[in-house]
């Protein structure tokens, strides 16, 4: 039926320009809108013949028609100025006023995106964001048949999605497209293609293959060249991140031919640029800077092509590298940067900008959704406020006491850790007492408090990192206790009267030969020579390893050769 409307329509506009447009009845709501919007999108006529075409809908005058009429005349003033223009942001807001005061969802939900489109189509990446978010909100919250041109508006979706670096969401949009999508037309050839292009930059480039290839077949079948040409060139593209070069180059030399000889001028850009991109590749370089010519010649040609005259101006600096022709490469500098900057003040498709974009849009759905959640809640937000500031009283009430009762429990555990040791400190020296200070006993009493010397250190670091009021109080106490446990003057007099009665040789050789011993020396070489290692040598006297070890090291030093025979001594039975 559409394609019979079709060629009516196109008859009667060469034949009758005067013709008006058909306003028929006979149709649902949705169907209605979508049979005058269909009259005007088949027709290229300038704003004076639009406007006589759309006459009869302007003069029906009911809001809807009136959101359509400001919607379409505002196409065709972007397409014939070719660029962003006041009188289409005028009307294009219009249109979206009225149907916002209309309240019907499928208009509103329609001029958001003619508006998103006619930014995107331009360039105006930034400003299109929003309008596409409150499409995607609305969509998703309508049924799909109230949707005009759902296949269509779908699509849009995706392509903007995809343009700005969401992939994933790119190809979810444009799968729903394909559903509301005559197969075999180039609407759903271009759809399939372009998922194909995002699967790509996914990575899944078997399924992107795949999905391009059905759209090339379908393409080549209808009679599309365009889109035939495009899926020969998106191809090349596959080819090319397999290493495939010269497969790559043939396609899309192939794309170039067809889109030339259909006028196709984005695409005859696009498909030069790869060519030359892929002739570098393969270091054909006489025949790349052919290409980068034909291809900047077209970015010139349209303002908004500047982010495809900065990849052919790469493309055209990396010849110059590999010509070394430094002389030239200046200007083509002086250019990139000039275009970098124009692009970063007017909102285009530069990489740099894609995280930008895409954290506007979660913000921005972010805020539909905080928005929504107001609003549902507004009614009740006093009694909320009152409930959770309760029960915030409650928790603190609950931690305050809580806290206070672990921080009551936490000071008499560590008070039971100070008596506990005190304790053990008292048996120790009891249990010497009773063995009447044998050397044995000494030893074992020695033995005993490295242990306990130990504990009460590591207590003293587990104090500091309690973070109790407590803590200086208790550290004070254990700091003590660490200190009564050092080896004392008369726990020295002690220990060296029991050495000296059970290995008596050994002590008078020291005292004869080794006049040079002091008395720190000798408390060292009398606990080693009983056992004890350095460490514990260390905690018993109060001192580093390090200091042990240099005490040793200085006495070897003094004694020289006779440190051997007193090293020998040391670790010998008596």
């Amino acid at each position: 039926m559409k394609l019979l409307l079709s060629t009516f329509l196109f008859a009667v506009y060469i034949f009758l320009p005067a013709q008006k447009i058909n306003l028929s009845s006979d149709l649902s709501q949705v169907a209605s809108w979508e049979n005058l919007i269909m009259q005007h999108d088949l027709l290229n006529v300038d704003t004076i013949k639009a406007k006589s075409f759309l006459e009869p809908l302007k003069n029906r005058n009911t809001l809807g028609d009136q959101i359509i009429y400001d919607a379409l005349i505002a196409k065709v003033y972007a397409k014939n100025f070719d660029k962003i223009n006041a009188t289409s942001n005028s009307l294009f807001s219009k249109s979206i006023r009225n149907a916002v005061k209309l309240g019907d969802q499928s208009l509103e939900v329609w001029s958001l995106l003619n508006y998103a489109e006619y930014l995107y189509n331009f360039r105006q990446m930034t400003e299109a964001l929003p309008y596409f978010m409150s499409v995607t909100e609305k969509i998703e919250n309508m049924s799909y048949d109230k949707i005009l041109f759902p296949g269509e508006s779908f699509s849009k979706i995706g392509f903007f999605m995809g343009t700005i670096g969401d992939n994933s969401l790119a190809v979810t949009y444009l799968n729903k497209a394909l559903q509301y999508t005559k197969p075999n037309t180039s609407a759903y050839a271009m759809a399939l293609d372009n998922v194909g292009i995002y699967l790509m930059n996914l990575g899944n480039y078997k399924g992107a293959e795949k999905s391009i290839t059905e759209a090339s077949v379908m393409a080549k079948s209808i009679g599309d060249e365009v889109r035939y040409a495009k899926t020969l060139g998106n191809l090349a593209q596959i080819y090319e991140k397999k290493g495939e070069i010269p497969r790559a180059i043939e396609l899309v030399r192939q794309d170039i031919v067809i889109s030339e000889k259909n006028k196709s001028t984005q695409n005859t850009m696009f498909a030069y640029t790869l060519l030359a991109r892929l002739l570098i590749k393969n270091n054909q370089i006489t025949e790349a800077n052919e290409a980068i010519k034909y291809a900047d010649a077209i970015a010139k040609s349209k303002s908004y092509f500047k982010i495809n005259e900065l990849d052919i101006l790469k493309l055209k600096l990396k010849i110059l590298n590999l010509e070394h022709r430094e002389d030239e490469e200046l200007e083509v500098r002086r250019r990139i940067s000039v275009l970098e900057d124009s692009l970063n003040k007017t909102d285009g498709v530069l990489p740099l900008n894609q995280a930008n974009w895409l954290m506007q849009k979660r913000k921005y759905q972010h805020n539909i959704v905080a928005t929504k959640k107001e609003l549902v809640r507004e009614a009740s937000l006093k009694n909320v406020i009152f409930a959770i500031t309760g029960l915030l009283i409650v928790l603190v009430l609950f931690i305050f006491i809580r806290s206070k009762n672990k921080l009551k429990e936490t000071q008499l555990e560590k008070e039971r850790k100070i008596k506990m040791y005190e304790d053990m400190k008292r048996r120790n020296e009891q249990k010497l007492l009773d063995a009447n200070k044998t050397l044995d006993a000494q030893i074992d009493f020695l033995k005993e408090k490295n242990i306990q010397i130990q504990k009460l250190r590591e207590e003293i670091e587990n104090f500091k990192e309690s973070g109790s009021t407590f803590v200086e109080k208790d550290r004070s106490k254990l700091h003590d206790l660490l200190q009564s446990h050092l080896m004392t003057e008369e726990n020295w007099l002690n220990f060296r009267r029991e050495f000296e009665k059970e290995h008596p040789t050994f002590y008078k050789i020291l005292q004869k030969d080794f006049p040079e011993i002091t008395t720190s020396n000798l408390r060292i070489i009398l606990l080693q020579k009983l056992g004890f290692t350095n460490s514990e040598t260390a905690a018993l006297l109060g001192i580093t390893v390090d200091a042990v070890k240099k005490s040793k090291q200085r006495l070897k030093h003094k004694l020289g050769a006779k440190y051997d025979v007193l090293f020998k001594m040391m670790v010998s039975e008596n």
